[in-house]
């Protein structure tokens, strides 16, 4: 019989930040310079100790209720349903939930339909944008009790749209990154 993954997250406390660094390869820091509240990535203890570990893999995490290999996985099993329209577009947004090692860095396609009281702001280099309502919400960890998406909701999301929506090519990502 399978044993239900637990919760086994840490509250995040304030001395570290809410997601490890990515580091450079063969950087050294000196002693005297070392900011303790930095979690780099490669070290799993720091991690652990910063953030818990995944119920799911038993892994340190990799920021706050988040396990980057974890959601990884279930990010690409859910590609199937769901596109822009525009392969640069959905390739670009893949890209960033397979990297993504805490909510801030992953993106999701959300179709406009599921967007309310959209509100026009101004122009800009590419496009008109708005503020809107989002009922739904963004992701922010995995709830592994419910095995489902906790969601957080603000009340206003600025959206964008584009003019050539079809033809946004890596120059219009280039930008947004």
């Amino acid at each position: 019989m399978d044993e239900k993954p637990k919760i086994l997250w840490k509250n995040v406390d304030n001395k570290y930040q809410y997601h490890v660094t990515i580091s450079t390869i063969g950087s050294t820091i000196e002693s005297e310079n070392v900011d303790e509240s930095i979690v780099y990535i490669e070290d799993l203890e720091k991690r652990r100790q910063a953030y818990g570990i995944c119920g799911e893999c038993n892994e340190p995490g990799t920021g706050e209720k988040w396990c980057q290999s974890c959601n990884a996985k279930r990010f690409k099993n859910n590609f199937k349903n769901w596109t822009s329209g525009n392969k640069h577009i959905d390739e670009f947004i893949q890209q960033s939930q397979l990297n993504a090692i805490h909510y801030k860095t992953c993106l999701e396609w959300i179709p406009f339909e599921k967007f309310q009281n959209v509100t026009y702001i101004a122009e800009g280099g590419y496009g008109k944008i708005y503020s809107a309502e989002w009922p739904e919400g963004h992701i922010k960890y995995w709830d592994i009790e419910n095995q489902k998406w906790y969601r957080f909701i603000y009340k206003k999301y600025a959206l964008k749209s584009s003019y050539n929506s079809s033809d946004i090519c890596s120059d219009f990502l280039n930008e947004v990154i």
